[in-house]
């Protein structure tokens, strides 16, 4: 299997950072940061770009886009106007797919249109956005690689009762991005980082969480969705949500200090014990089908 991200990263010291969603949350705190570093160049872009406001307007390292990561054009017209922005020789150096909701509630009564729209924006804009930064970074005449972090979440590593279509785009994330890191050639110095947070202090469960219209039949409180929606409401606040910034400062941490990218970074005690804990699960697992998995097979 071909191995990924097999050379330290180095940030270079005027790199161009492409964030999505920044208007909230992690984006915006990974733009703030940015922002805030000396030469470091941004392209800021969320959906309503007056969401963007906190970031100053006469600053030319700072370039502010509307772009809908499920519009094909928006997206293709978003990394046109960074090369505009930033030149002939435009380099883009980190890439955050960030943009994102979570489609929850009970999945027999999820519609058509609120399936395919979490899809469109969870998976098919990360991968479209990724697929065009792939492009410019290997064509860039100086050669420097790239950095791509695709926000997935513990979501996108175990499956809870109620989130079934947010987990199927988290899973796609964490699939497609695996694969496409398999096809980098190692000269080309493009790496992956799969970010896997748990529960953030973010306005996630307003403007950034969509409920489907609940289902008699799933109403009961001892059905295990309502069980989990308690648990986390009781969780809601604790020490053992992250903050955004603290997310921000790990992934900038990741990126500037010169060191081999992780493939798979959970983040959190919570996603760290439960990400640990499905994996030695899944070995007892195979230990108990071993003989029914081999089919009489030599190992």
């Amino acid at each position: 299997m071909n191995p990924v991200n097999t050379k330290p990263y180095e940030l270079p010291p005027d790199a161009v950072w492409l964030i999505t969603g920044c208007s909230s949350g992690i984006g915006r705190e990974i733009a703030s940061l940015v922002a805030s570093k000396p030469n470091q160049r941004l392209i800021a872009t969320a959906r309503n770009p007056s969401s963007l406001s906190y970031l100053p307007n006469t600053n030319p390292n700072i370039l502010k886009l509307a772009i809908d990561v499920a519009s094909v054009g928006s997206v293709d017209a978003a990394f046109a106007a960074g090369a505009k922005h930033f030149g002939k020789d435009f380099c883009l150096d980190v890439v955050v797919n960030n943009a994102g909701y979570s489609l929850s509630g009970d999945t027999e009564a999820a519609t058509e249109e609120e399936i395919h729209e979490e899809m469109e924006t969870l998976f098919f804009g990360t991968a479209r956005v990724t697929v065009h930064a792939i492009e410019v970074m290997r064509q860039a005449k100086d050669h420097r690689g790239g950095l791509v972090f695709n926000i997935s979440s513990l979501a996108g590593l175990c499956g809870f009762p109620g989130h079934a279509y947010y987990h199927a785009g988290k899973f796609a994330v964490e699939g497609f991005t695996e694969s496409v890191a398999r096809e980098m050639h190692p000269d080309w110095n493009i790496n992956f980082c799969i970010v896997e947070p748990s529960g953030v202090n973010t306005n996630f469960e307003g403007q950034s969480k969509v409920h489907t219209k609940p289902h008699p039949a799933y109403a009961a409180d001892d059905m295990p969705s309502r069980k989990l929606e308690t648990f986390v409401n009781k969780a809601t606040g604790s020490s053992v949500v992250i903050e955004p910034s603290a997310v921000a400062g790990t992934i900038f941490t990741i990126a500037s200090r010169g060191e081999c990218i992780p493939l798979r970074l959970p983040l959190g005690v919570v996603a760290w014990k439960l990400a640990r804990s499905k994996f030695v699960d899944l070995l007892g697992e195979l230990d108990t089908v071993k003989e029914l998995s081999v089919m009489g097979q030599a190992i």
